[in-house]
């Protein structure tokens, strides 16, 4: 669903988006690089290609795993949302007025040929478009991968719906290991919140060392049912 609204709404929007920041420290992800102001996408990349650079340096390989959420904004369920908030110190009118923003609000597909005749009640999921969205998702999808360290993985980077695992090790066959326990760990807690991982968006990529190229037959990884190669 897109989120289409007046001006008055959007300056809303953004009001509350400054109110609930300052508490979104408490559940965010350390490396959320959507919902910190002056970081992109690119400072997401260079990070991890400048870790991958020195571990190469350092004469250590260099796993990822990267990961893209099914239909993100419309798994988000009202409720938990709510309790998440709630356990993480949000003030409760800032839970209260989450909740009156998510509710009562319907749906009607049109276009210039036809129409449905009326609204859909919409009862999960929040509106792409507003500029709570980011942070709205990224405080729901916390508890999915809270702590990079206890899924045996170097370094986890987020960028909305999008994750990286980095393992690093003495050889590509050992970092295998930890990227498979964490994504089958990640793809687990997700599936408790009503989230899935796209598979035909999930990518394995085995990093150079040195003059040590990866090869074909590097080791895949085994995510649920599905095994992902080196790409």
């Amino acid at each position: 669903m897109i989120s289409l609204l007046p001006t008055l709404s959007k300056t809303i929007e953004h009001v509350a988006l400054a109110r609930m920041t300052v508490f979104a420290p408490n559940c965010l992800l350390p490396l959320p690089f959507a919902c910190q102001k002056g970081y992109s996408l690119l400072d997401a990349m260079h990070l991890i290609l400048e870790t991958v650079h020195k571990a190469s340096n350092d004469k250590l390989y260099s796993s990822a795993l990267f990961l893209d959420v099914q239909g993100a904004f419309g798994k988000v369920l009202h409720q938990q949302l709510a309790e998440i908030m709630t356990t993480n110190n949000f003030l409760p009118y800032l839970v209260d007025w989450v909740q009156s923003y998510l509710s009562d609000r319907s749906v009607r597909i049109t276009d210039r040929a036809a129409s449905e005749p009326g609204f859909t009640p919409i009862q999960v999921g929040i509106p792409q478009g507003s500029p709570l969205s980011l942070l709205l998702f990224n405080v729901y999808s916390s508890l999915v991968c809270h702590n990079h360290q206890r899924l045996g993985v170097d370094l986890m980077v987020s960028y909305i719906d999008d994750y990286c695992f980095l393992a690093i090790s003495v050889s590509w066959q050992w970092n295998a290991i930890p990227l498979t326990a964490a994504g089958n760990q990640l793809q687990l807690k997700a599936n408790q919140k009503g989230m899935s991982f796209d598979l035909s968006k999930t990518k394995l990529f085995h990093f150079p060392c040195g003059k040590n190229a990866p090869t074909a037959d590097l080791p895949r990884i085994q995510f649920g049912d599905h095994y992902i190669p080196n790409n």
